[in-house]
């Protein structure tokens, strides 16, 4: 082919390969000027699909003038098959400006732009590209880019203002596509291309988000060894957030990656031109200052670690924000004292501040100021905060915090004192720099204890005005957002947060008391109700009756504040186990992990869902998920083990279990969770004694009594087994005991009649146990039975 003279071209070179066929260098022997030639090569070139797929990329893309279009010339005939004449263009593809490294955010955003200007004009002519993918896009040596390959792009002749031209191709898209057929690159297919579904113009901005989602991160949004496992991602499975993988990009470019990943369309960006709007407006506010980027794809990042905001985080404004606020401006004031975006601080860790003097009745104003901390710095863009459980590890030991923050690797330490005299309170905090040991900055606070609200304002002012920042409104709204102006009413909720976090079942008691004085000072403080429903739910694995006070905790913090991510994630817990609603279930989920993405507990409660409804690999996902924001944590790593139990892998379980049980030798759940473990593993001895130290731990909830006398039952002790119904006969009669316990032990018994009869009483008494009926391994042995099933089938259950 080099050498010769195709038409008017002389071919001087290849170039490489293209979707369809080679490509070559050639010059145009009547203009003088250099095109690229593409012929359809092999088989291709006497398939009649292909054929007509490269004549249709040439009148496609011939009814688009634009300059981040590549420009077709013409389409002639050589040796029997056609052949297009191409711009030329110098440069090289987008996948390969990518190659597994994240771009600079502000080149993305510059290309973003220019890539999103070429689909909103293929759009308003009524053509969708349908093949949206780095390999389709090139950017030339000019950093400019050009969209390739309208080989498989579609005429919506829903849409007004299709000329002529589009209108030639019409008849094609009718030939090569039809019901059911998928055509595209699976990885970058929108759900519904993936579903063989029609598609609009928003499949386009689908591909484009994962297309920017590459680029942000450098890996795939949908990946998989093989298609199956990339179709099953791209229609049930949301990739890490943007920013929990490459920290250096902007929170607004991380909003409009995640907006045109959207799996409902109607949910997506509408058109390519608000999708341009959304990343000029990003680009506007870069350029003057108001948002910071990375001007380096190699720039160092320090590890992510996240808080779960559910467990741990109060956003509220009395003295535990202004201190928050106080490291906020800290945080944006490093930028300037750094140097530059090649130091900016873009992760820190907040120790827990140290009571001084010890005195136990003042150790839940610490913990609760460092949380808010926590919790407030967690909001601010750019800024990566460590989690809760992480943070806390180094509650009550005297460390070194530069010490500390290189084994977190973090950027920067926030520390802090606490002292308690009379009715005032000093508080005493700094931020220091890990890499050097240097101080920050520091600052010390006397006030009044009642008049706590009333000076935040005055400090943040005295702050700024030292640091001579430049916070945006917006950002500092998010970052310390009132839920309460009653400090009485903030003292007792952190008080609540305190004893929710020790994880025992006097803890979960203490809680609901102060959580429940904290609303009758302000019956409008939605985040006490949203822990208040939390704490409910924590006692009512154990206490099944503390269930209702839940339902109505959550509603209530629904009602006073519908955005708030905590209240969305407690009512989908109400819906999964006491209103067995399994869709209400996933959408309050999916709509808490909307709100907070962040949220270590919203990411575990939607895992046990869906392990709940069967989908063991979607739960194990979740819930790894879940722990990579907040590793730590005894509540997600127990949950985890019982997801792996679930899913029949019960030695990886038992592993699990003891994982949390080294974090906290006295967790119950994790404790419950080795005891049965052990005994599907057969190993019966070890079972009972792990259930004993459980049921010791939970102060004697009977579901714990239920899987001891199932445990008694499978190792041959039937009169120990028959010893633990008797004891859960003698509970009944002083409180409700669910008849799903008093099933387990007949289930170990082997008496499959009375086991059924019980889970027929646990049907009636909407026992929440029978949630798991799908997944749980104790149920193995009677889901063969006709009436098990027919309980399934009324429960709903998919």
């Amino acid at each position: 082919m080099i050498g010769q003279t195709v038409s008017h071209y002389r071919v001087l070179e290849k170039l490489g390969r293209g979707g369809m066929g080679e490509v070559y260098l050639a010059e145009d022997l009547i203009l003088g000027r250099r095109v690229a030639l593409k012929f359809l090569v092999g088989p291709d070139a006497t398939d009649s699909a292909t054929i007509d797929r490269f004549v249709r990329e040439a009148r496609t893309a011939s009814a688009l003038n634009h300059p981040h279009i590549c420009t077709i010339h013409e389409i002639g005939l050589h040796a029997g098959g056609p052949f297009l004449v191409l711009e030329l263009l110098e440069g090289r593809t987008l996948r390969e400006e990518i190659e597994g490294k994240p771009m600079p955010p502000g080149r993305l955003v510059d290309l973003g732009i220019q890539i999103a200007d070429a689909l909103d004009a293929a759009h308003s002519k009524g053509i969708v590209h349908r093949d949206v993918k780095p390999a389709n896009i090139f950017v030339t040596s000019r950093g400019e880019a050009k969209v390739l390959d309208f080989g498989l792009a579609k005429i919506d002749i829903t849409r007004h203002g299709i000329d002529t031209a589009a209108m030639a191709t019409k008849h094609q898209d009718d030939q090569i596509t039809g019901a059911g057929i998928t055509l595209g690159t699976v990885a970058y297919m929108s759900p519904e291309q993936a579903r063989g579904e029609p598609v609009d113009s928003r499949s386009d901005l689908f591909s484009f988000g994962v297309v920017l989602y590459e680029m942000a991160t450098g890996r795939r949004a949908f990946n998989g060894p093989t298609s199956a496992v990339v179709f099953d991602e791209v229609l049930n499975r949301n990739p890490p957030g943007p920013m929990l993988v490459n920290p250096a990009i902007p929170h607004e470019l991380d909003h409009i990656i995640t907006k045109a990943l959207e799996k409902d369309r109607d949910l997506r960006y509408r058109t390519a031109a608000d999708m341009r709007a959304d990343l000029r407006r990003l680009k506007r506010e870069t350029d003057s200052g108001h948002v910071t980027i990375s001007t380096s794809a190699s720039q160092p990042r320090s590890a992510v670690v996240v808080q779960e905001p559910s467990r741990s985080g109060t956003r509220t404004t009395t003295i535990a924000a202004a201190v928050a606020l106080i490291a906020i401006l800290a945080a944006f004031s490093v930028y300037k004292f750094l140097g530059g975006p090649s130091d900016r601080l873009n992760s820190m860790a907040v120790l827990p501040f140290v009571n001084i003097g010890g005195n136990p009745d003042t150790e839940y104003l610490s913990d609760g100021i460092t949380e808010t901390l926590i919790n407030n710095l967690s909001q601010l863009p750019g800024v990566r905060v460590s989690a809760r459980s992480i943070a806390f590890k180094y509650k009550g030991k005297d460390v070194d915090p530069l010490q500390a923050g290189r084994a977190l690797n973090v950027r920067a330490v926030v520390t802090g004192r606490v002292t308690m005299r009379g009715n005032v309170l000093v508080i005493q905090s700094d931020l220091m720099d890990v890499a050097n040991g240097t101080q920050l900055w520091g600052g010390q606070y006397t006030r009044p204890v009642n008049d706590l609200l009333a000076v935040q304002d005055e400090i943040a002012g005295e702050i700024s005005d030292k640091l001579r920042l430049r916070v945006t409104g917006a950002e500092m709204k998010r970052a310390t957002k009132r839920y309460t102006d009653d400090a009485e009413a903030y003292q007792l909720y952190l008080k609540g947060r305190f004893y929710v976090n020790q994880g025992t079942i006097g803890g979960y008691k203490k809680s609901i008391e102060y959580l429940q004085q904290a609303i009758a000072k302000d019956p409008k403080y939605a985040l006490a109700y949203a822990g208040l429903a939390d704490a409910n739910l924590f006692l009512g694995s154990f206490w099944v009756e503390a269930l209702s006070d839940a339902k109505a905790a959550a509603m209530k913090a629904m009602e006073l504040d519908p955005t708030l991510s905590e209240a969305h994630v407690a009512l989908g817990h109400i819906r999964l186990w006491l209103d067995w609603d399994w869709g209400a279930a996933d959408r309050e989920f999916k709509q808490g992990i909307a709100l907070n993405a962040t949220s270590a507990l919203a990411h575990n409660q939607y895992g046990m869902y869906l392990s709940a409804m069967g989908r063991h690999a979607d739960a194990i996902t979740e819930l790894q998920r879940a722990r990579e924001l907040d590793s730590l944590s005894p509540i997600v790593n127990t949950d985890l083990g019982w997801a792996l139990l679930y899913a029949g892998r019960g030695a990886e379980a038992l592993e699990q279990f003891h994982t949390t049980l080294e974090l906290d030798p006295n967790y119950v759940s994790a404790r419950w969770g080795v005891g049965v473990a052990n005994a599907t593993q057969r190993r019966y001895p070890e079972a009972v004694e792990e259930l004993k130290r459980a049921l010791a731990l939970s102060e004697g909830s009977p579901l714990i009594v239920g899987h001891l006398g199932y445990a008694y039952g499978l190792s041959g002790a039937k009169a120990d087994a028959n010893s633990a119904l008797a004891e859960l006969n003698a509970l009944a009669s002083r409180e409700y005991v669910p008849a799903s316990a008093a099933a387990l032990i007949h289930i170990g018994l082997g008496a499959k009649p009375a086991a059924l009869d019980d889970l027929d009483r646990a049907y009636d008494e909407h026992d929440f146990s029978l949630v798991f009926m799908k997944s749980a391994p104790w149920f193995e042995g009677l889901r063969g039975e006709p009436r098990f099933q027919q309980l399934a089938r009324r429960m709903g259950l998919p």
